[in-house]
C-alpha cells in the first residue's frame, strides 16, 4: 500500500472497511462483472449504512477525490469502477426490512436471487430482473426488466420511496408527495446521477396460487424464424396478450454441423423462448397453443416446464417447500436458457469458410452470464416497426446477420428479445423510462472467457466488441434508441466530448432528457456525481 493511500485511509472512520492496492484481497475486491475492463481503483470502501456513504462523499469532496458507486458491479460499460477512484461499495447493505405484509425496505446491495427466495417464502415477489446475481440498486434505478414485467410493470414501478444521500450530504426520502421530481427521476433515470440510493421502499406483489415457468427451443430454420415473427407481431398490440405472461426470446448462432444452411450462411441459427406465467400449466399451454399453434410441442417437447404452487411459509409446509424447485432457481434456469452461454452442441472444428482467428480460445463459452464475471459487450434498441411486414423484416435481418457469423463454441453471440406492453403502459408519466409504448426491447449480447482468463487477449476483446457494434449498425434501418440498463457508450462517434455525450444520452432518455437535466441541476449543483455517461446539468 502506498503511503498516500494509507494517509487517506487514516482519515476514514474506523468502522468503514477499506481495501486498497497492496492489500491481499485487493484484486478480488476490484473485480466487476465485465472483466473486459481491468480498472485499478485506489480504494474500495464497504458501506453498511447511509451514514457511511455520507462519510465517503465528505471525504471525496474534501480531497477532490474521484469516486464511483458500486451496488453489484453489473454496469456493462464498467462505469461502477475506474482507475484511481474510490469505489463506494454498497454490497454489504443487503437487508430486507418488512414494514407490514405488503411493504418492505430493500437495501441497494441486496442480491436479487436472495430477494426472490425471501419473498417467495411469503408468497410474494417484486418485478425484478432475470439475473439472480444482480443487486437491487442499479437494476431499479435503470427501470428494471424482468419476467413479471407485463403483470406488475418495471422494477421501479413498485418503489414507493427512496432513501438517498444527496450531493450536499443530506439523507432524503423522495416519494410521490415529497420531492416528487426527484422521485420521478430515480424511477428509470439511471444509477448514480442524482445521489447514492441506499434503499428502496417496495410494494410487494402476490405470486398468486400458482405460477408456471417454461423454456422452448426451435432448431429448424423455418420454425426458428416463424416463432420470432409470431412473437414480435403478438406483442405489437400492447394489450392483446394476457398480461399474466411475460417472455423473452433469443435468436443465436449455433453449430452448423449437420444443418442445411441457406446460401452464404456460415452457421445455423436457433430460436429460444422462456418465460413466467401467473397461472397453471394447463392454462399456459392453452395460451401458447392459441398464439403459436403447431410450434408448441406436447409437454415432453419442452426444454423445461414447471408449475409451482405458492403458500406463505409456516411450520406445517416449510419442510415440503425445501423439497421443491424454488421459483427463484427456475427463473434463473429460464434466464440462462434464453441467454445461452453453455452451448447445447458439441464443440465444432473451425471450418474452412471461417478461417483461423489466430486467437487463443477456450474449449467452451462461459457457463452463465450471471454466475461470475466475464468479459462481454452488449447493446440495445427498440423496434421502429409499426406494421406486420416491418416486424417480420426485422426478424429476417437479425436471422440473416447471425447466419453469416461464424459459430465458435468458446463464445456466445446472440440477440435477445424482451417483451414489453401490459403493465408497462400503465401510468408512464410516473417514471423516467421514455419508451412505454414500444412493444419489445432488443439486446445484442456477446460473452466470452471467464474471470480466470480475464485481461489476457486484447485482440480477442476488440474482435467481439466490433461484432456487437457492427451488428447494431447493420440493424439501424429497423431499430432506434436504447435502454439504460443495457448500456453501451459506442452508439455515437465521440461520446467522450460534451456534444457526443448529449447525443448519446438522448438515445437513452428520449423526450425526458431535458427534464432530467433540470432535476440534476436542482439536486447536484456542483455536478459531484460525474462519470462517463452521467447526466450533465442543464446550465441554462
Amino acid at each position: 500500500m502506498s503511503q498516500s493511500n494509507q494517509n487517506f485511509i487514516d482519515q476514514f472512520p474506523k468502522h468503514i472497511r477499506i481495501i486498497s492496492m497492496g492489500d491481499s484481497l485487493y484484486h478480488y475486491a476490484r473485480v466487476i462483472s465485465n472483466t473486459r475492463f481491468g480498472h485499478l481503483p485506489a480504494m474500495i470502501a464497504y458501506c453498511k449504512a447511509a451514514s457511511d456513504v455520507q462519510d465517503c462523499l465528505a471525504f471525496c469532496k474534501a480531497h477532490t477525490f474521484p469516486f464511483r458507486i458500486r451496488s453489484g458491479g453489473h454496469q456493462h460499460e464498467g462505469m461502477s469502477s475506474g482507475n484511481g477512484v474510490l469505489i463506494i461499495d454498497l454490497s454489504e447493505m443487503d437487508t430486507i426490512e418488512y414494514l407490514d405484509h405488503d411493504h418492505a425496505w430493500i437495501s441497494s446491495g441486496k442480491q436479487l436471487g436472495k430477494v426472490y427466495s425471501a419473498l417467495e417464502a411469503r408468497g410474494q415477489i417484486i418485478p425484478g430482473g432475470g439475473c439472480q446475481s444482480v443487486n437491487v440498486g442499479g437494476l431499479t434505478q435503470g427501470g428494471g426488466w424482468g419476467p413479471s414485467i407485463r403483470k406488475y410493470g418495471m422494477t421501479c414501478d413498485s418503489v414507493l420511496e427512496f432513501e438517498i444521500v444527496l450531493a450536499d450530504g443530506t439523507i432524503a426520502y423522495p416519494s410521490a408527495t415529497h420531492l416528487p421530481d426527484l422521485f420521478w427521476a430515480l424511477k428509470g433515470g439511471g444509477g448514480g446521477n442524482f445521489g447514492v440510493v441506499t434503499k428502496f421502499k417496495f410494494k410487494l406483489s402476490s405470486l398468486g396460487e400458482v405460477t408456471t415457468s417454461f423454456s422452448l427451443l426451435w432448431t429448424e430454420r423455418n420454425e426458428a424464424i416463424k416463432a420470432l415473427k409470431i412473437w414480435t407481431v403478438l406483442h405489437a398490440d400492447l394489450t392483446a396478450l394476457d398480461p399474466a405472461l411475460s417472455t423473452a426470446c433469443g435468436m443465436m448462432i449455433a453449430d452448423p454441423k449437420g444443418a442445411n444452411l441457406p446460401e452464404g450462411h456460415l452457421s445455423a441459427v436457433h430460436s429460444r423462448m422462456g418465460g413466467l406465467f401467473y397461472g397453471s400449466k394447463d392454462a399456459l399451454l392453452a395460451l401458447l397453443k392459441k398464439h403459436f399453434g403447431d410450434l408448441i410441442p406436447e409437454e415432453s417437447g419442452f426444454v423445461s416446464l414447471l408449475e409451482k404452487k405458492h403458500h406463505p411459509s409456516n411450520k406445517k409446509n416449510l419442510a415440503s417447500q425445501k423439497e421443491t424447485f424454488s421459483l427463484s432457481r427456475h427463473q434463473s434456469v429460464v434466464s440462462e436458457f434464453v441467454n445461452p452461454t453453455t452451448p447445447m452442441y458439441n464443440p465444432t472444428v473451425l471450418h474452412d469458410r471461417c478461417g483461423d482467428r489466430n486467437l487463443r480460445v477456450l474449449p467452451d463459452a462461459p457457463a452463465s452470464t450471471c454466475d461470475r464475471p466475464h468479459p462481454h459487450k452488449v447493446t440495445s434498441g427498440f423496434p421502429k416497426a409499426s406494421t406486420v411486414q416491418e416486424h417480420h423484416a426485422l426478424v429476417e435481418a437479425i436471422y440473416e446477420y447471425l447466419g453469416r457469423t461464424c459459430f465458435y463454441s468458446d463464445v456466445s453471440r446472440y440477440m435477445s428479445f424482451h417483451c414489453l406492453g401490459g403493465a408497462v403502459t400503465h401510468h408512464p408519466e410516473q417514471r423516467a423510462f421514455a419508451f412505454p409504448t414500444k412493444p419489445y426491447l432488443l439486446q445484442i449480447q456477446c460473452w466470452w472467457d471467464d474471470a480466470g482468463n480475464a485481461f489476457t487477449n486484447e485482440e480477442r476483446n476488440k474482435t467481439y466488441v466490433h461484432w456487437v457494434v457492427d451488428f447494431r449498425k447493420n440493424l439501424l434501418p429497423h431499430i432506434e434508441n436504447a435502454f439504460i440498463n443495457f448500456v453501451d457508450k459506442s452508439l455515437v462517434p465521440h461520446p467522450e466530448t460534451p456534444a457526443g455525450r448529449l447525443d448519446l444520452l438522448e438515445m437513452y432518455y428520449g423526450a425526458n432528457f431535458k427534464k432530467l437535466r433540470e432535476i440534476k441541476k436542482n439536486y447536484d449543483t456542483d455536478n459531484l456525481f460525474d462519470f462517463e455517461m452521467s447526466i450533465p446539468q442543464d446550465k441554462k
